[in-house]
């Protein structure tokens, strides 16, 4: 039997690969845009970097901003949670409940890859949980990314 970590870990993956193997056929596509990868990953990197941030500051509402509407955190030893009002709930009660036993919570972006018809993206990075005693639990995340409306928005967050 697989462990839920362990599920999440191969779902990630197969996400991964699905996305790196999303090449449009030229000849079966004529309307394919191009797409600046490269510009593309930078987009979606830096609204991590400042989620980072608005997360430290508390800024609900501008994490808020980033969410897709049927954006999913499925955190650690609880069951996902599904929509963007209750990923906001959630993270409401995340914050308070790290307020009130001294701990912060920080992350910083690796890498992303964004898919050929630059519709989709993940990013990866590692995350830093620091404790009342001021001790420091490292971790890492994983996050997907959706275009509505011609931004990216996160679709799912992972984290450990």
């Amino acid at each position: 039997m697989i462990s839920r970590s362990a599920s999440i870990v191969l779902l990630a993956l197969a996400l991964a690969l699905t996305l790196g193997a999303c090449q449009p056929d030229p000849q079966t596509n004529a309307e394919a845009v191009a797409v600046d990868l490269a510009a593309e990953r930078e987009a979606v990197m830096a609204p991590e970097r400042e989620s980072s941030a608005m997360y430290g500051r508390g800024d609900v509402d501008g994490i808020a901003a980033l969410l897709a509407d049927e954006s999913v955190l499925p955190a650690p030893v609880r069951p996902p949670t599904v929509g963007r009002d209750s990923v906001v709930a959630a993270t409401r009660a995340l914050l308070a409940a790290e307020a009130a036993d001294g701990v912060s919570v920080s992350w910083e972006p690796v890498d992303a890859v964004v898919s050929p018809s630059g519709d989709m993206a993940f990013d990866w990075g590692r995350a830093a949980t620091t404790l009342a005693d001021g001790s420091v639990v490292e971790g890492s995340y994983l996050v997907v990314w959706t275009r509505e409306d011609g931004e990216w928005k996160v679709a799912a967050d992972l984290f450990n």
